[in-house]
């Protein structure tokens, strides 16, 4: 069987470090044993090594995060969050979203803030929607050609992939990354 270079080359080099790194460890029995009392004279000896006194570790700061402006929002604005937090809670509720350039957005509440909402609207896609771009109130639908779709591109995708793998191996074969 005839195994390429830079075959060779990707199997023997990791083989090499690793018998490296195993060879460069020390053994137990060449390490002695380290004191782990002080002697009399040792503990006298001590101040004079460092006059300074060591350093307290200091506590790691705590990490603060900015307080976010709040934008006050209008009743209306409300109303929408109240709908949107009715609506999120079952994870695979289909809402429609109205927006007021027109389109309608159909999609799963995926997370939800006090300014506005991710709606995912596709299989991969999510779309921030703050209250203030609604143009009415989400409702619930059923969507089940949205379902249909998505279930439809989720095995487009799926046989794209299952497609493409024996295309990359024909490829690396006549590039030479793969002999036989």
């Amino acid at each position: 069987m005839n195994c390429s270079n830079r075959l060779r080359a990707v199997v023997l080099f990791p083989i090499l470090f690793v018998t490296a790194a195993a060879r460069a460890q020390s053994q137990t029995d060449e390490i002695g044993p380290l004191p782990t009392t002080l002697t009399a004279g040792q503990l006298q000896l001590m101040p004079q090594l460092s006059p300074v006194a060591p350093p307290e570790h200091p506590q790691p700061r705590a990490r603060r995060r900015l307080p976010r402006p709040v934008l006050p929002l209008t009743p209306e604005e409300i109303s929408y969050r109240e709908a949107v937090r009715k609506l999120g809670v079952h994870k695979h509720q289909f809402v429609h979203c109205e927006l007021p350039n027109g389109k309608v957005r159909t999609g799963v509440i995926t997370s939800i803030r006090d300014d506005g909402f991710t709606l995912k609207d596709g299989i991969l896609i999510a779309q921030w929607i703050p209250y203030s771009d609604l143009k009415a109130a989400p409702r619930p639908v059923a969507a089940v050609g949205t379902r249909i779709g998505q279930g439809f591109k989720w095995t487009g995708l799926v046989a794209g992939c299952i497609a493409a793998v024996p295309l990359v191996v024909v490829l690396l074969v006549f590039t030479g990354v793969l002999a036989d």
